[in-house]
Order: structure tokens, then sequence, then C-alpha cells
């Protein structure tokens, strides 16, 4: 049996794995800027509000679009019943504000999580930092001396 942990684990690679795949550097930049501040945003104001916000600049931020794009699909994987039929950012935003409060606890729960794991592999596979810049490596020369 395989942990709802490593359900977003694995979604959230392939996802992020995709997109490193695209070699667009200004969605690349855009994308691990808000990613990192995802976090704090839910935290500070909500699920329904941060989706809200992604759901604001979607149609002209790519990255916007494609973090909430990230979140359905990973929120598709781990709870299907809740949102299996969801189809598009907007339904998916919907469905967060109108769910009661046992709910939007849960899904903040499950939010935080996957940002977590999106943060990580976007330090990891696109090697950017919460600036969204490349991040440099550091020499194990300097270490080993």
């Amino acid at each position: 049996m395989i942990s709802r942990n490593q359900i977003i684990a694995q979604t959230t690679y392939q996802q992020v794995a995709k997109l490193e795949e695209s070699r667009d550097e200004k969605l690349h930049n855009s994308y691990a800027t808000i990613v990192h501040k995802l976090p704090a945003m839910i935290l500070q104001n909500g699920l329904s509000q941060a989706t809200g916000f992604l759901l604001s600049k979607a149609p002209t931020e790519k990255a916007h679009e494609t973090l909430l794009n990230h979140l359905l699909g990973a929120f598709q994987k781990i709870d299907k019943n809740d949102f299996e039929s969801v189809q598009d950012i907007t339904t998916f935003h919907e469905q967060i504000i109108g769910s009661d409060l046992k709910q939007i606890m849960r899904y903040t729960r499950e939010a935080l999580e996957i940002s977590g794991w999106l943060r990580r592999y976007v330090q990891g596979i696109l090697k950017r930092g919460p600036t969204g810049d490349v991040e440099k490596q550091e020499s194990t020369q300097g270490a080993e001396q």
C-alpha cells in the first residue's frame, strides 16, 4: 500500500520534472518564486484566498496557472472523491470555497504538504531558490581540503 505522502511526492515530482523539460526560464523563475511563497500565503490568508489570488493572476501569469493546475492534480490523486469531477482551475477554486470547515481544514493541511513537496522539487530539479534565480552549487573541493 502506498502512503498519501508518497502519492504527493510522486505526483509533484512528475509535475516539476515535466515543467523542467519546457526550458522556459521566465516560467521557471516565476514558478519558483510563487511556489516558495505559497505556504506562507496559505497560512496567512487561508487556502481559499490563496487559490483565489492564484486564480486572479492565472489569465496573465502562466506560473500562477501552472501552480493551480499542479495543486489540482495533486488533490485529484489524494482526494479522488472530492476532486474527481473538477476539470479546471476555476471549478477547483469553487470547490475549495464551497467546502465546510472540516473539509477546508483538511484541504489546507494537504495543500501545505503539497506545497512543501513542490518547493523541494523546485530546489532539486529546477535548482531555483526563493527569488527564482538559479542556485549556485557549492563546491565540495573546499570541504575536502
